[in-house]
């Protein structure tokens, strides 16, 4: 497929599937919050894929010296997992805090899609398939993304403090901080296993705090459970930005 098509495709697709979800909530809630709804999951698609058009444009045209970097099928559920993310911005601004209702359920069950399925999903199928070149960033910024959006609305719908969304918002004042010093791939990849340990203790904390059948004691565990969550994402964070820092100026010293 022509890269364009295909960029076209996923596009039309993350931009189309605002307006259903738009009406099911109106139905519920009102005109209102359905259109506060439509209008932030779109600009948060419109925003993603502006990002994504640019980054395959860096490497020139089709006719230029170097290949065109395009979509592939794996790239299409990495961004589907932006597009989770979307609605959580979406449901975010319409103002509606229903967790137990038609709000909840839907925000619950496009977490559990972008934050468990497609993330099991495109592993597999990018084995067996391969990825573009630019698949990598693509799935690193789509969970980074859904992490900041999901923590948000687990703030707003959720119950839990507002010091929870520290940790998703401080890895991008990271990024921000450390790109002049540290390249970008070095400071999204290369961490050990056990701190995806704690980004999974942290988006199950986000999970169990939306469920929309959560009663009373998952309430109390929730709030007991987000310190130690946020802590161990900060301590991380902290650990890994110094590695990475030290690698670097040592690099510079020995290459120097």
């Amino acid at each position: 497929m022509n890269p364009h098509v295909r960029y076209a495709a996923i596009t039309a697709a993350l931009m189309s599937a605002a307006i259903p979800l738009g009406t099911a909530l109106r139905h519920r809630y009102g005109p209102a919050a359905a259109a506060r709804f439509t209008a932030g999951m779109s600009a948060s698609v419109i925003a993603q894929q502006s990002l994504v058009g640019l980054a395959l444009l860096r490497e020139g045209s089709p006719s230029g010296p170097r290949r065109r970097r395009a979509l592939s099928p794996v790239d299409a559920i990495t961004l589907s997992r932006g597009g989770a993310a979307a609605l959580m911005v979406g449901l975010l601004t319409s103002g509606i805090r229903d967790r137990r209702g038609r709000a909840g359920w839907l925000g619950w069950t496009t977490l559990l899609y972008g934050a468990i399925v497609s993330d099991w999903l495109d592993g597999p199928i990018a084995r067996r398939l391969g990825t573009s070149e630019l698949g990598a960033t693509l799935d690193i910024e789509a969970d980074s993304w859904l992490t900041l959006s999901t923590s948000a609305v687990a703030v707003a719908a959720g119950g839990l403090p507002a010091y929870v969304v520290a940790p998703p918002i401080l890895r991008y004042v990271r990024l921000a901080a450390l790109r002049r010093i540290v390249p970008y791939r070095d400071l999204v990849s290369g961490d050990p296993l056990w701190t995806r340990h704690v980004g999974m203790a942290q988006m199950m904390l986000y999970i169990a705090a939306l469920a929309p059948f959560g009663g009373r004691l998952t309430r109390v565990l929730v709030r007991l459970g987000a310190p130690p969550v946020v802590v161990g994402q900060l301590v991380t964070l902290s650990l890994m930005s110094w590695r990475r820092l030290n690698a670097r100026l040592r690099f510079h010293r020995e290459s120097g």
